[in-house]
């Protein structure tokens, strides 16, 4: 279950008019959103990266189905993994409660930047502002959740973003009922600019 990519930036956020989530994501490594983003309605977002186990999204929405909060839900599957340590991940659920952890053997240079509405975290990047520079972008622009978030990694890749460019990425808007949009770019050498293109 455990696949890397590492040289990832990320953001998980939450809106209130419409009450919206969402997980926005760019690489180093091909496919992205076949691994970090995962989503479901009414549950709320998990981003799983550095070496990532994609363990911690699928089971890391059943627990949270299951009533365990964002800190519950990561508590467990830390305990349950031998190499947490290599694993960096965030979650937020539709109440805005957070999780987030960073392992001591994450490739450097890594961040998280943790807000009432979003978190934002990075590994293997250019520099540790990368993180801040996707922070700030989310928290001036206005409009569509999946705007503010692509731009956000905009953000980020043009502050130095993964320390070997961006290969891939993907977003995903889900509502307390349904998916809205789903959209990856699994190999393009622009890929956030081509994900612009599709929403």
């Amino acid at each position: 279950m455990s696949e890397p990519t590492i040289g990832t930036f990320s953001i998980i956020a939450i809106s209130s008019k419409p009450k919206r989530m969402g997980i926005a994501v760019a690489s180093g490594t091909k496919s992205v959103g076949d691994r970090v983003p995962h989503a479901k309605p009414g549950i709320g977002v998990i981003a799983t990266q550095a070496y990532t186990n994609v363990a911690y999204g699928i089971s890391g929405m059943k627990l949270m189905s299951n009533g365990l909060s964002p800190k519950e839900t990561l508590s467990r599957l830390l305990q349950e993994d031998h190499d947490r340590e290599l694993r960096q991940v965030a979650i937020m659920d539709f109440k805005r409660r957070k999780a987030t952890f960073t392992g001591k053997k994450v490739p450097e240079s890594h961040a998280k930047l943790v807000r009432q509405e979003y978190v934002a975290i990075g590994n293997m990047l250019v520099r540790k502002d990368v993180v801040r520079s996707m922070a700030e972008e989310f928290k001036l622009s206005r409009g569509d959740l999946s705007w503010r978030m692509t731009r956000a990694l905009k953000a980020g890749s043009e502050s130095g973003g993964d320390r070997r460019g961006e290969k891939s990425a993907a977003l995903i808007i889900i509502s307390e009922k349904e998916v809205q949009i789903r959209l990856a770019v699994d190999s393009h050498e622009t890929p956030i600019e081509e994900l612009f293109h599709k929403l």
